[in-house]
């Protein structure tokens, strides 16, 4: 049997619509989460996160962060070791907004110590917020744990 052109056109229109209801389903169940609900009202404040930015970068040395074990320990320049301070910190995972944390913190002699759920395992983006009389602080690091 000769197939003519007639049954050739309707066969590969007919692949490429099933293909094109095959992606449209898949984009339908895939997750979509954004990085914020608030994601505009973030965005226009986000000049306080560079002058924050900036504020880190004028220190005497870096921030060091290193994470094991469910802790992440982390280590602050010189200028605070004289006193305690607290500020606020986030795991941010890019690929699940469920493994996302965050909490307080104590910076107590250039040192803290963040707790997190020893079960979680990734890529994560640590963010640090902290004030120290009228300046305030913000620090962030790409981590795995």
């Amino acid at each position: 049997m000769k197939i003519n052109w007639g049954y050739t056109i309707v066969a590969v229109y007919s692949v490429f619509i099933i293909g094109i209801l095959f992606m449209v389903y898949r984009s339908s169940i895939e997750q979509k989460d954004l990085v914020s609900d608030n994601y505009y009202a973030e965005e226009l404040k986000y000049q306080e996160v560079i002058d924050q930015s900036a504020n880190t970068a004028s220190l005497s040395s870096e921030i060091t962060a290193e994470a094991n074990d469910g802790q992440i320990q982390l280590y602050f320049p010189s200028e605070f070791n004289e006193a305690s301070y607290t500020g606020s910190w986030k795991l941010y995972c890019a690929s699940d907004r469920s493994k996302d944390m965050s909490g307080n913190y104590n910076i107590n002699r250039g040192k803290s110590t963040i707790s997190y759920k020893s079960t979680l395992k990734g890529q994560f983006q640590l963010q640090l917020t902290w004030i120290k009389g009228s300046k305030k602080y913000y620090f962030e690091k790409n981590i795995s744990l």
